[in-house]
């Protein structure tokens, strides 16, 4: 069975029980191996096409007492070419200091613990139970092994210096038996290799090993029994290797079974890491070149003594096999095809950071598109559009000139036909803290109604970027150049936006409202405590209305690839996703007025690209993010009242779809299959659900999609993308024609016929 560990430390002296050696050449005819498994199994006769899998996932703390996290999945089908890694879901923790192994296709497991013990469980989530059941607890110190590895009857320990120790379970199935030491101190050529070796691993009556892009295999066999007084023998050898590849590019690898290899490559790229591929030996040839990718951590499989091809016609599951829903209805698409509705009016709202109301507030509503000057020592002046009071209720409304000045008019119609603003507005606590509302919006104003004939692609990206009637917190304005001073490379890499970048998995939506650009906030953070006291509550006085500007410095651009969809494709189907000829994405902004970023609105970006990017057709088992590259930039704003600063903030805002030089028009990101399956299927709402009837298709080209959180890591700061769909920009499925089964989805947020924003499949 297969079975790993990769742990790092030395040997202790230990007391030799018999007089049986490991050595090449032994002399000894050998004998069959102990039973427990065969050596292999008929393909006829077997029925194993799914292996338990496991992912002992890298630790996230340095602390010496902080867990790791156990993590299963199920290799479906792994010498075929529809290998699949499912996520069962079920997970637990275990002592970082711990190793972990597998006990040889029976569902268990065992773990060395950092104290000097070993501790056997069962895995119980097949009937709804435990991940980790605890059996028996043993008291062997293998907590300084390099590797560990067992089949089931026999578990190798070997040292760093190439030495062996040889011990027996007397009950594998249930994992509480008797271990026993039966060789101790054995070392060969073959086992220093092994000792030596980035990854080694067991499987039925062969140890197997990487090393450098090669791997080999040693036969196991048993010796007979020593002599009566030299209790307990009987001990085993391992045959001269022989080598099964090379050239493999792989960090580690496992066997799910006989005549079956899957390897692991890191990269130094997050979307690519953690890539899974699989392998059928003799010859050595691909089964599934892209198995999955995200996956980090010691895998190991609890691999059966045969493999054999799953039924084609079978969905892949884990635990009982699902129930077919009878009255899943056919997916269809919204037949809501009403065209935006064109207003020169807009509206929000201001609160204080209590949430009550913000009356009486001047707010100035300027032009953000409107870049000129912006890069010059005396900085470019966004265009006001005009001003409004908050009402009582913290309200505002603006009713926007009937004819737009022509650099902003130019901004619109290169937008398509959406206009981004910016509200602000600035007051004093009643303790004397200046504070500071900053809202971004964007409308259609009427002057884009020629160009929004209803049912075209134009009307559907305008009628998606309206987004008025926000509410906004009034936040601390103290934040000077010290306190926005951009991050070090190393200050960046401790924030929450560059650690979720750089995580292989996608981590969802949730992308926090405040953070620093410098570090990780504590969970206690609030923005509200200025000089030890919290003003969220407090009363807050206008600043005198009169002739002001906003005042813009643009200091810092880049160009950033972007998550602007995802598309899924599971079982027997075919995934695709579109972004052509033109942006349609709504991508968060950030305004820093009191030393940390805080999300606020979008910009709704909508420029031509004039280029067709995305992926078509892929699958099955297919699942990944789609980025494309925009250029971000970071300001300095003031508000300036007759030639007084009365304010100070920092914005991070989209710009424009921009290719860098020698880059991408477009490429795949993150793995995001661990979204698919019958598990995730299950736990959704049933009125979410729906079938694509086989050999048909269905897609998202109305409405918008869900929100992708952290979907770029502009300077530390993480910012969210929604996407409008439509012609141009789609999430596609293809079902197969597979006949037993009906190919369901789902939608994330809702029915796919109604605001799903993205859909999943199964």
């Amino acid at each position: 069975m297969s079975s790993v560990s990769r742990g790092r430390g030395t040997t202790t002296a230990i007391q030799v029980l018999s007089t049986i050696v490991l050595a090449t050449g032994l002399t000894v005819a050998p004998q069959a191996l102990t039973p427990g498994h065969p050596a292999s199994a008929a393909d006829v006769s077997c029925t194993t096409y799914s292996v338990s899998t496991y992912v002992f996932e890298p630790a996230t703390s340095s602390n010496a007492a902080s867990k790791r996290v156990l993590h299963k999945y199920m290799e479906w089908g792994p010498k075929s070419p529809d290998t699949d890694l499912l996520d069962t879901l079920y997970t637990a923790s275990l002592p970082m200091t711990s190793k972990v192994f597998t006990g040889g296709g029976n569902g268990i497991i065992y773990e060395a613990t950092g104290g000097g013990q070993v501790k056997s469980y069962k895995d119980n989530t097949a009937t709804g139970g435990s991940l980790l059941t605890p059996v028996k607890t043993y008291s062997f110190n293998w907590s300084s092994a390099k590797q560990i590895l067992a089949n089931g009857h026999w578990i190798l320990v070997i040292a760093s210096d190439g030495t062996m120790d040889v011990y027996k379970q007397s009950s594998p199935d249930s994992g509480d038996g008797t271990i026993t030491k039966v060789m101790d101190g054995a070392k060969s050529s073959v086992t220093s290799a092994i000792a030596d070796a980035d990854d080694a691993w067991m499987i039925n009556s062969a140890v197997q090993w990487l090393k450098d892009g090669t791997i080999q295999q040693a036969a196991v066999t048993s010796l007979p029994p020593g002599p009566a007084n030299l209790p307990p023998g009987p001990g085993i050898r391992l045959e001269a290797a022989t080598s099964i590849a090379t050239g493999v590019d792989a960090a580690q690898a496992w066997a799910p079974g006989p005549n079956a290899i899957s390897t692991q490559s890191v990269t130094s790229d997050p979307d690519t890491t953690g890539q899974i591929r699989s392998f059928t030996t003799g010859p050595w040839t691909s089964a599934d070149s892209d198995v999955r990718s995200g996956i980090l951590g010691d895998v190991m499989a609890d691999a059966g003594p045969c493999l054999t091809d799953p039924d084609q016609d079978t969905v892949p599951y884990f635990g009982t096999p699902p129930v077919a829903d009878t009255d899943v209805p056919t997916a269809q698409e919204s037949s809501d095809t009403a065209p935006s509705t064109p207003s020169n009016t807009i509206t929000g709202r201001f609160t204080l950071g209590s949430g009550q109301p913000a009356s009486g507030l001047t707010v100035m509503v300027t032009a953000s598109d409107v870049d000129t000057g912006s890069d010059t020592a005396t900085g470019g002046t966004e265009p006001l559009l005009g001003k409004a009071t908050t009402a009582s209720d913290g309200a505002w409304t603006l009713t926007l000139p009937s004819t737009l000045p022509a650099n902003v008019k130019q901004a619109m119609d290169d937008n398509g036909g959406a206009l981004n603003l910016n509200a602000t507005t600035t007051a004093t606590t009643s303790s004397g803290v200046q504070v500071l509302g900053a809202d971004t919006l964007t409308a259609v104003p009427e002057q884009s109604k020629t160009a929004l004939a209803a049912g075209t692609d134009a009307s559907a990206r305008a009628a998606e970027a309206i987004n008025d009637n926000h509410t906004v917190p009034l936040i601390p304005d103290t934040v000077d150049d010290t306190a926005a001073k951009e991050p070090t490379a190393d200050q960046e890499k401790q924030t929450f936006a560059a650690q979720t970048k750089a995580d292989p998995q996608a981590t969802g939506e949730m992308t926090p409202m405040w953070q620093s650009d410098h570090s990780t906030l504590a969970a206690s953070y609030n923005p509200y405590l200025v000089g030890g006291k919290d003003i969220s509550a407090e009363t807050v006085t206008p600043h005198a209305s009169g002739s002001c500007d906003t005042v813009k410095y643009k200091q810092t651009s880049k160009i950033k690839y972007t998550v602007v969809g995802e598309a899924h494709a599971n079982w027997d189907s075919k995934a695709s996703f579109d972004y052509d000829d033109t942006m349609n994405s709504a991508i968060d902004t950030a305004v820093n007025s009191n030393g940390d970023w805080k999300l606020g609105g979008s910009m709704q970006i909508s420029s031509e690209t004039g280029v067709s990017t995305g992926y078509p057709n892929k699958g099955s088992y297919y699942a990944h993010q789609y980025q494309v590259p925009i250029e971000y930039n970071k300001y300095k704003k003031q508000r300036i009242c007759s030639g007084t600063v009365r304010a100070t903030w920092y914005t991070i805002e989209p710009g424009r779809y921009k290719v860098p030089s020698g880059g991408s028009v477009g490429k795949i990101g993150k793995d995001v299959s661990a979204k698919d399956g019958s598990g995730n299927y299950g736990r959704a709402p049933k009125s979410y659900h729906a079938k694509v009837d086989n050999g048909t298709y269905f897609q998202l080209t109305r409405k918008k999609s869900a929100k992708f959180g952290n979907a770029v890591n502009f300077m530390g700061v993480g910012l969210g993308v929604t996407t409008g769909y439509d012609t141009n920009h789609k999430q596609k499925i293809i079902a197969g024609t597979r006949r037993n089964a009906t190919h369901l989805i789902w939608g994330k947020n809702g029915p796919v016929h109604d605001k799903p924003g993205v859909f999943y499949s199964n």
